[in-house]
């Protein structure tokens, strides 16, 4: 990964939309776009979704979505936009290809008379990020969100998706710390880190980025997100790159253990990787050292999933430091969040199976009961 540039040395010519963006995935279109440009929009495939109010894929342009603002942007959100689009342009070609394959990385940015910043352009997600998911009898295809794989892989087993195994894992940890690495060279904040912001490819051991247009450089608020709160970012605060640091080290110990509690941390501290043995090293620092700005960075992180060295700059956590383990026989606590539908997905088709009701029962039983008593009466 190459040296941080901040995003404020992009082009600060990025917004005159005189010429096209420089990217690779299919549609040349200029880094500002009227909504009329856009030509017809099909129904929304997600409404009031956070800064959305709503998303809706581009009829004259299949595999393209326009996402939709609320009216209460801030007044600078069409600059930032602007060198956000324009920031990959900054990278070397290596690490800009790897960013536009896996995130819904903005296009172009949408004005309006009166409103400069409408909405931006971005990308649906790959096909190859949807799997078949099973529920008993009942099916669904849909998108994978990555929190199966911070689960084990029976359970992955259970619904129908391949079990990661290490190598499942290894690979899709490198990709998203790849990722994580590319944002935080741009002086990118992007704090969302969490289950349901990114989708993972069993088949291809791949990750995909959602909702990257909400990055701000440096740093950002804060949204309080249950399970992910950094203990050393104090409430009220915002977010920055030591926050980042330790929401992608929980993510992804999460993902490398497949457990979802204190089991992972001392899973973690347990060294099990031989192969990668600066894995757990890496991850320890980011999630306890004392020291923010000692956290380790997502390039370091990466570097030793890929086998390559670390020198610890933190005194090593001992297991008492450690969250205690739950009492033995406790299930795996699973962390709950809403599904949200995200904007870089189609729903998917049809409603989804539900279980008979026993309501239904309960009447059929009751009007048995009263046949009987009529047929008694009668004789």
């Amino acid at each position: 990964m190459t040296e941080p540039r901040l995003i404020d040395g992009a082009d600060d010519h990025a917004g005159d939309g005189d010429g096209p963006a420089a990217d690779p995935r299919g549609w040349v279109l200029p880094r500002t776009v009227s909504v009329s440009d856009l030509g017809p929009m099909a129904q929304p495939i997600s409404e009031h979704n956070g800064q959305a109010i709503a998303v809706k894929p581009l009829e004259n342009h299949p595999g393209w979505l326009a996402k939709l603002y609320r009216p209460d942007q801030h007044p600078e959100d069409a600059h930032r936009l602007d060198q956000l689009i324009s920031a990959p342009g900054t990278l070397p070609e290596t690490d800009r290809a790897v960013l536009y394959a896996g995130t819904c990385w903005p296009a172009a940015r949408i004005h309006a008379p009166g409103n400069p910043a409408v909405g931006c352009v971005i990308p649906m997600a790959p096909e190859q990020y949807r799997s078949e998911l099973r529920r008993g009898r009942f099916g669904e295809r849909r998108f994978v969100e990555i929190d199966w794989l911070a689960k084990s892989d029976e359970s992955n087993l259970g619904v129908g998706l391949p079990p990661p195994g290490l190598a499942g894992r290894l690979a899709a940890c490198r990709r998203l710390t790849e990722l994580a690495a590319a944002l935080e060279s741009l002086g990118l904040v992007y704090s969302d880190w969490s289950f349901s912001n990114a989708f993972w490819s069993p088949d291809q051991r791949s990750v995909y980025l959602i909702d990257v247009d909400g990055c701000q450089p440096k740093k950002m608020p804060d949204i309080h997100q249950p399970n992910w709160a950094d203990p050393l970012t104090p409430p009220g605060t915002d977010a920055d790159e030591y926050t980042d640091r330790y929401r992608i080290g929980l993510l992804v110990a999460k993902c490398m253990t497949g457990q979802r509690d204190a089991r992972a941390f001392h899973t973690v501290a347990a060294s099990p990787w031989e192969n990668q043995p600066a894995v757990s090293e890496v991850l320890l620092d980011m999630l306890f050292a004392t020291d923010r700005e000692r956290r380790p960075s997502a390039a370091q992180l990466n570097q030793a999933l890929n086998g390559g060295p670390y020198l610890r700059t933190v005194p090593r956590p001992t297991r008492t430091e450690l969250p205690p383990l739950p009492p033995a026989g406790t299930a795996t606590a699973v962390e709950t969040h809403e599904p949200k539908p995200p904007e870089e997905v189609e729903k998917p088709g049809g409603n989804t199976p539900e279980a008979p009701s026993h309501d239904g029962w309960v009447v059929v039983l009751v009007i048995a009961v009263i046949l009987l008593f009529v047929i008694a009466a009668n004789h």
